[in-house]
């Protein structure tokens, strides 16, 4: 829009310049949301939506979903990711007959934006299938329990299938065999270590305010090959150590627990994608040997470190 004070508006960013965090709290996503539909007329930002050829994500699961074994993983994962962060739709697939519905609906009452929020949310799955299949895809369908805001006969030309209007949910139709289509841009090794990104941005998005920083602190310790405890992570975020073990366990979580989700994340990602040999995965994440990185491997993922790599890799 080139007018920042009016897109964030009502928000927690009133009065900041410059991009916008990666993720953002879902009022403050509502909010901007209906700033723009004050601004601009909805089907302007439709149209440039449906003329884009980018996935409009976010970059982690952008550049993880074309690199897929199968258009179901694909599909699987992103409406994961969507799930949680963007949870005002509640994303599944449903079989129906010899179709797979992507099938969206919204979790509460959402008013005015639902029509726009449908359209952007089908038009971006629409992206997203061409995007890992590297073309076109004719045999989809896309349905509207409402009325979209832009003319059903000229999106269904702009993107090139067919558009409907009915029923019960908002959802994007293909052929039940779709599910099994191969990405051409597949790469295990690449969709291992996009998959551990992703999975490190959920558990992100799912945190308190102070769950994230311990976890933001711990995994920047790792990534250093540094040894992180408790005495040290209280000391970094200002707190007494009896008063971060409580906040913790409010979350529902220990320091200890967050220490090995932020090392299972980036064994999995350094044995998936990475060259390294594995008594130097083992010193990177803080084991004293490799036997015990071997041991720790085994209570992860249930196999060794050098198994897991090759089920991995393919390798």
């Amino acid at each position: 829009m080139g007018d920042p004070a009016r897109t964030r508006a009502g928000t927690s960013l009133a009065g900041t310049f410059g991009p916008l965090p990666r993720f953002l709290p879902v009022r403050d996503v509502v909010r901007i949301s209906f700033n723009l539909l004050d601004a601009v007329p909805p089907n302007a930002l439709l149209r440039r939506l449906a003329l884009s050829p980018r996935i409009p994500t976010d970059d982690n699961l952008m550049l993880t979903l074309p690199l897929a074994p199968t258009l179901r993983d694909a599909l699987e994962l992103s409406i994961r990711y969507g799930n949680v962060s963007l949870p005002w739709w509640r994303r599944r697939l449903e079989s129906v007959g010899d179709e797979i519905h992507i099938v969206y609906r919204p979790a509460g009452q959402m008013g005015r934006l639902e029509t726009v929020s449908a359209e952007v949310t089908l038009v971006s799955t629409h992206r997203t299938v061409e995007t890992v299949m590297g073309r076109k895809v004719a045999q989809a369908r896309i349905n509207f329990a409402l009325p979209p805001v832009s003319d059903p006969a000229t999106l269904a030309q702009q993107l090139g299938c067919a558009v409907t209007v009915g029923g019960d949910a908002h959802y994007m139709a293909l052929p039940l065999a779709a599910l099994e289509w191969p990405s051409p841009y597949r790469d295990d090794a690449l969709w291992q270590d996009g998959l551990a990104r992703c999975e490190a941005d959920l558990l992100q998005l799912q945190d308190r305010p102070l769950t994230a920083r311990v976890r933001a602190h711990v995994g920047s310790r790792i990534d250093r090959g540094q040894i992180v405890g408790l005495e040290d992570t209280a000391a970094v975020l200002c707190l007494s150590v009896r008063s971060l073990v409580r906040a913790l366990a409010e979350a529902g979580t220990t320091h200890h627990r967050l220490v090995e989700e932020e090392r299972q994340l980036r064994a999995r990602r350094m044995l998936a994608a990475s060259q390294l040999s594995l008594a130097d995965i083992a010193e990177q994440l803080g084991f004293a040997d490799q036997s015990s990185f071997g041991r720790k491997c085994r209570e992860w993922f249930g196999d060794s470190p050098a198994r897991v790599r090759q089920r991995l890799t393919g390798n």
